[in-house]
């Protein structure tokens, strides 16, 4: 991912994760198919997009070396896989939100065990530690 980031217009200085990037990158280095997977580029803001893999859609939200967050109907293993092979670090936990039912994999750099925590209090439903 580092390789795709771009210079962002405003503010100056800042690198920008560009929806064509992100396709590209699961793509070329997540080894998904160019076929199963789309991002909406009227979807972008700041730090997440939506996009859909083999037609099912999901949404993400990221802030670069720090944390990722994939949300779907359903836990997708090789989506799972091609976001881990490019940001480069594992998700460590999943569950399901109480509110929507969306299947929620978490990725975070910084503190995997203190967040780990936090979803047990806020009481995620079928949260589940993933094996690094």
């Amino acid at each position: 991912m580092a390789e795709t980031l771009r210079d962002a217009c405003n503010p100056p200085g800042v690198k920008k994760w560009h929806w064509y990037n992100i396709q590209s990158d699961l793509v070329q280095q997540g080894g998904l198919e160019n076929k199963d997977v789309m991002i909406d580029p009227l979807s972008v803001s700041e730090g997440s997009c939506g996009g859909r893999y083999k037609g099912e859609p999901f949404t993400i939200t990221w802030v670069k070396d720090m944390f990722l967050l994939l949300s779907s109907k359903q836990h997708n293993p090789e989506l799972v896989d091609a976001f881990a092979k490019v940001v480069e670090y594992n998700p460590f936990a999943s569950y399901r939100e109480p509110s929507s039912g969306l299947v929620t994999v978490e990725w975070d750099k910084i503190d995997p065990n203190g967040r780990y925590k936090e979803l047990q209090k806020e009481g995620k439903l079928e949260l589940t530690l993933l094996q690094k």
